[in-house]
């Protein structure tokens, strides 16, 4: 963990950080993954039906997606759904 992430669950606690470090990780690995499909994100929005902005929202990391929503985007991107609290880079379905 970060010195800033440190002294951050400090202040609003360790569970919060983790929570918002998560919520990063997995907005970077959807982006990765539309962008190696070539795909926009009101493509992937369309998709999964729902507005272009909502994937622009998750893909910046200010708001979490249900987890009905993670699953619509894993098989719109044709990738595991998996939910351990680890990052599995490199791994995408074929």
């Amino acid at each position: 963990m970060s010195d800033f992430f440190k002294k951050y669950a400090a202040i609003r606690g360790e569970l919060h950080v983790q929570k918002l470090q998560l919520g990063g990780t997995i907005a970077v690995q959807i982006k990765t993954r539309r962008k190696q499909l070539n795909m926009s994100q009101q493509e992937l929005a369309d998709r999964i039906g729902v507005p272009k902005s909502t994937i622009g929202r998750i893909e910046a990391g200010l708001t979490s997606p249900r987890v009905g929503t993670l699953f619509k985007i894993s098989q719109a991107l044709n990738t595991p759904f998996i939910i351990d609290g680890t990052s599995r880079q490199g791994q995408t379905g074929s």
